[in-house]
């Protein structure tokens, strides 16, 4: 007890001196004696202070360094988080508009062809490296067929070997196994188209002596039992080749159409014409019958001479 008023005491004898004391300086002149009191002081402990602020610097300077790199990682931080949302929006849209331009592609093919025809979607690829082929999410429920034409924006991509309800397999038209009656755009001259497995197909002139031209537009002919539409897009000539034999000539089409990059294609819903089957002895309902000899002609009847008289 007697100690905190000890305490007191000693702490308000201090305020009075330092109010007196302030005081006194305040009322001085600058030749009094506080004046020159504080002068000594400023001279005797003012390079003590610049010595320790001198000392103290880099260590305040350190810590406020300290502060300012966590301050910039938390920046930093938020900054790649930004810039990671803003790229995965950016491949977004960048997908979204690649994806625009095939359905506009898609669009513009049907109406400059004017098939009655469904869109599909690729749903997968080939089961084997040994097979070109894609699976498409149409099938009969959509009035998908068997040998069904299929298209994308940029021509044929092949044609329906196997349907199932909701889904259909598409044969595509670079496989080896594929086949299509085709024409020069510019000439007409026809022939077999058929795939090569890579990234060129064949074409098999019926003239082998035609005056085909590089970058001359192969399209689809309908002479091939009815089941290509006329006038698909297949490719343009890539190397005119040269006559192998006197019935032979391969030429060497680049595909229009990216294989490798399909997505959304279009089924042309056209219902081949079913081969007629060959002529025969023994058809059923359709009886064989033969043409009737033609009459061989009958030789003009010579008249017999007539006998002169004999005297």
């Amino acid at each position: 007890m007697y100690q905190r008023r000890r305490a007191r005491v000693v702490l308000a004898v201090l305020v009075l001196i330092a109010l007196v004391l302030i005081t006194i300086d305040f009322r001085s002149s600058d030749e009094g004696p506080l004046s020159r009191l504080r002068s000594l002081a400023t001279a005797t402990f003012g390079p003590v202070q610049d010595g320790l602020s001198s000392l103290l610097r880099p260590v305040g300077n350190a810590i406020d360094d300290i502060g300012d790199v966590f301050s910039l990682r938390a920046e930093n931080e938020q900054l790649r988080t930004r810039l990671t949302e803003l790229e995965e929006r950016r491949r977004s849209f960048e997908d979204l508009e690649r994806e625009n331009e095939t359905l506009r592609a898609l669009l513009s093919m049907r109406d400059r062809t004017g098939f009655d025809v469904v869109a599909a979607r690729v749903v997968a690829l080939a089961p084997s490296n040994y097979e070109w082929t894609i699976t498409i999410d149409a099938g009969s429920e959509d009035g998908v067929e068997r040998d069904m034409v299929v298209i994308d924006g940029d021509g044929l991509v092949g044609r329906i070997i196997q349907v199932t309800p909701s889904a259909s397999r598409v044969l595509l038209a670079i496989d080896p196994n594929f086949s299509a009656a085709a024409r020069v755009a510019g000439l007409g001259e026809q022939g077999p188209m058929s795939g090569r497995g890579g990234d060129l197909m064949r074409f098999l002139p019926l003239d082998p002596e035609a005056e085909i031209e590089r970058g001359d537009e192969i399209v689809t002919s309908s002479y091939s039992n009815g089941i290509f539409p006329s006038g698909i897009p297949i490719g343009s000539v890539e190397d005119v080749g040269e006559q192998t034999t006197l019935l032979s000539r391969e030429v060497d089409v680049r595909p229009y159409v990216d294989f490798t990059r399909l997505d959304f294609v279009l089924v042309v819903l056209h219902a081949p014409i079913p081969e007629l089957p060959p002529v025969t002895r023994d058809t059923g309902d359709l009886p064989f019958i033969p043409p009737r000899p033609s009459p061989s002609p009958s030789p003009d009847p010579q008249a017999s001479p007539t006998p002169e008289p004999q005297g």
